[in-house]
């Protein structure tokens, strides 16, 4: 149905010289596509690889869903909870925790961190620190007197117990420690008196038994894990749980599921889960990706404003070439028709290089790890472009649909051309 046309539009792209302008431009078009579509294909990469690097990282050290109290009181019948939740479709495993501020010190050096008590009663997945700890033995956390070796300084002073403690690495950096270190958690602990309220601070020590790496900075340099029992004993908070974590089977249902959980524990109960929780950042980088995409396209859109330039200069060029045509009975139609097929073919040469481009950035940028970041500031130490499918067909296909688009006033103008008036000086 084409191929005549299409055979005329393949054929006024062929530079010829009188034709060098045309063909520079042309040129100039072709690769102002082909830089638009692979910056746009790279750029999603990026955010995609970025948010999926943040995600797993984050779901790889905190829970998918967490129940306590609305007063935030201890849970104290948190075994038998935890046994009823565990059966509530779509929940994987559960585990009962308390988080507990400290200053944790070894010799002259102290940094903040924040403990998170670990139920060693509960399996091994449902507690993050057995899956990112690099060096020592989790299990040894539950140490206590009779693990005691020769020559250990007295711990608690208040019951004499010895307990280990598993620090992220950049927070065993940053005091200095190793495995099998001994370091100091020193926690506050307020009573009642008849004078009022008073702070008492509490001195517990703890064996180092191992570091972990969970790929977040911000938990890798303030966070440190220790028994469930320690953590009530630093906190004066008796058999009771703080929060009952979960691991769920479809983290993207979590939300479904925290209402079975809620309906499960009855009143007094609140769920806070992992899309809650991290809300503000994945709305950031759903912003970001957004943007990327306008100002991406806009730039392809500039680009194809050379495919106007370049079809406007072709017709006054060809104006003779069109007469000749009408007068043999070419239709209007066809001949908007090849100046439409000469757009999309510079679309779609220029969106074809600029994929293959962006892939072979993405690629290399992640063979050689060559997007670094600050992990400080980032959480993670440098980006994975991630490429789906999904997108360099969205991109490729918008790429093409602007270059049509810029074929529209010129193709218009050609088909509207009279053989009369183009012939009339020839």
């Amino acid at each position: 149905m084409f191929s005549y046309e299409l055979f005329i539009a393949l054929r006024y792209l062929r530079a010829r010289r009188r034709q060098a302008a045309i063909s520079a431009i042309t040129a100039i078009a072709v690769t102002g596509i082909t830089i638009g579509v692979a910056a746009l294909i790279v750029a999603q990469a990026m955010i995609t690889g970025f948010r999926a690097d943040i995600q797993e990282k984050i779901l790889q050290g905190t829970a998918h869903l967490n129940l306590l109290k609305e007063d935030n009181s201890g849970i104290e019948s948190y075994r038998e909870l935890a046994a009823k939740i565990s059966k509530v479709p779509g929940v994987s495993t559960v585990s009962a925790t308390i988080y507990a501020p400290a200053l944790l010190s070894i010799g002259d050096r102290q940094e903040q961190a924040m403990l998170k008590g670990v139920d060693l009663t509960s399996t091994r997945e449902a507690n993050e620190v057995f899956s990112t700890t690099i060096e020592g033995d989790p299990s040894l956390l539950a140490a206590g007197p009779e693990t005691k070796s020769a020559g250990q300084v007295d711990v608690e002073e208040s019951n004499g117990a010895s307990y280990g403690i598993v620090i992220g690495q950049h927070l065993a950096r940053a005091l200095g420690v190793r495995v099998n270190d001994i370091t100091t958690a020193i926690s506050a602990q307020a009573r009642l008196t008849p004078v009022g309220l008073q702070t008492r601070p509490r001195y517990t020590r703890f064996r180092v038994v191992g570091i972990f790496a969970s790929g977040l900075y911000e938990y890798d340099a303030k966070w440190a894990y220790i028994s469930l029992a320690a953590t009530q004993n630093l906190t004066g908070a008796g058999d009771t749980a703080g929060v009952l974590q979960m691991k769920v089977a479809d983290i993207y249902a979590v939300s479904e599921i925290g209402d079975r959980v809620r309906a499960i524990a009855g009143p007094g109960f609140i769920t806070t889960n992992w899309q809650e929780l991290n809300r503000p950042l994945f709305a950031a980088l759903q912003l970001q990706h957004r943007l990327v995409i306008v100002f991406f396209s806009l730039l392809i859109a500039v680009a194809a404003l050379n495919i106007i330039i370049t079809l406007t200069m072709m017709v006054i060029e060809k104006h003779k070439d069109i007469a000749i045509l009408r007068a043999q009975g070419a239709t209007s139609r066809a001949i908007r028709r090849i100046f439409i097929l000469q757009g999309v073919i510079i679309g779609i040469f220029g969106a074809g290089l600029g994929l293959m481009l962006g892939l072979a950035v993405s690629w290399v940028a992640n063979s050689y790890h060559l997007i670094s970041i600050p992990a400080e500031i980032y959480s993670v130490s440098h980006v994975t472009l991630k490429v789906r499918a999904i997108d360099c067909i969205s991109v490729t296909i918008l790429a093409i649909l602007i270059c049509t688009l810029a074929t529209l006033y010129p193709s218009r103008m050609a088909s509207r051309l009279a053989p009369v008036e183009a012939l009339r000086y020839e």
